[in-house]
């Protein structure tokens, strides 16, 4: 398991463990449904599980549920400037509106 970041998200997440110490200190990559470009992921802090793969990156301990890492691969957590865009790393140029999504404009 690989996860990739910038250091304004390594600085970012460091800062959010240490003003909630007393959360779990790993921070979980989990799939949070399917949106109009594909799936969705989130970020939390949260326990290491039995049925987790663990990521160590400049002192951050990221979690990811085994079947979700098999599933979409390794991860890219881009820092947008007004919070993170998670994807898999085989997914992270694709985005807008080729899911088909009425939303979208594409009608």
């Amino acid at each position: 398991m690989k996860i990739t970041l910038p250091e304004t998200a390594v600085d970012t997440l460091k800062d959010i463990l240490k003003d909630n110490q007393d959360k779990p200190n790993s921070i979980r990559v989990y799939f949070a449904g399917v949106a109009c470009s594909g799936p969705s992921f989130g970020l939390a802090l949260d326990e290491k599980k039995d049925d987790d793969l663990t990521y160590e990156f400049e002192g951050l301990e990221f979690v990811m549920n085994t079947n979700e890492y098999n599933t979409y691969g390794d991860i890219v957590i881009e820092d947008t400037g007004f919070g993170f865009r998670v994807v898999p790393e085989n997914m992270k140029d694709q985005g807008g509106c080729d899911g088909g999504c009425s939303g979208c404009g594409g009608h």
